[in-house]
């Protein structure tokens, strides 16, 4: 039986969340499963910060994340976020308080959209948004964290979606001429 509801959310989902692809200069966004898709892998061309070989934290550009949206997304109260979201790569140690291959805690809510999910993640890989009053899924950075000068923060200054400019451009010639 189809659940007309869970398809129609499904289907604005992919419309919504490809057209944020498109207006973006640093997301990917790839539909996995199904017709309307329930699953998205999402990749970011943005810097975060990782722990390299040598225990250095370092900047990386590249994170990507899968989003699926089980059957019971906008019926079940409390949203298994291990289960929607997960760390996909491509660098084996991310350095984000929130972050713990494979799980990334962002907050999701019941019925919460592709793009609004993107958007969270995006924030979290670079550092726009953190929190260090607790220890997190990274306790280690978590406390690496409390140490920085917040002027360090955010990794990357690009928006996820391009901006628009609106603007006239007048014809100049004779302007002086009255």
């Amino acid at each position: 039986m189809t659940d007309m509801v869970f398809n129609s959310f499904l289907q604005q989902q992919q419309r919504e969340g490809m057209a944020l692809a498109e207006a973006s200069d640093v997301l990917r966004l790839i539909s996995v499963d199904g017709n309307p898709p329930d699953r998205y892998i999402a990749e970011f061309k943005a810097k975060g910060l990782v722990r390299d070989a040598r225990g250095g934290i370092v900047e990386s550009t590249g994170f990507a994340v899968m989003i699926w949206f089980p059957p019971d997304y906008l019926r079940n109260e409390n949203v298994d976020i291990p289960h929607v979201l997960s760390y996909l790569g491509p660098h084996p140690s991310p350095w984000h308080p929130n972050i713990r291959p494979p799980f990334i805690c962002v907050e999701i809510k019941r019925g919460m959209s592709l793009v609004e999910i993107l958007y969270a993640c995006f924030e979290v890989w670079t550092w726009n948004l953190y929190s260090t009053r607790d220890e997190g899924l990274n306790h280690a950075a978590a406390q690496w964290a409390r140490q920085q000068d917040p002027k360090r923060f955010p990794t990357d200054r690009q928006p996820l979606k391009r901006r628009t400019l609106d603007f006239e451009v007048k014809d100049l010639k004779g302007a002086g001429a009255a």
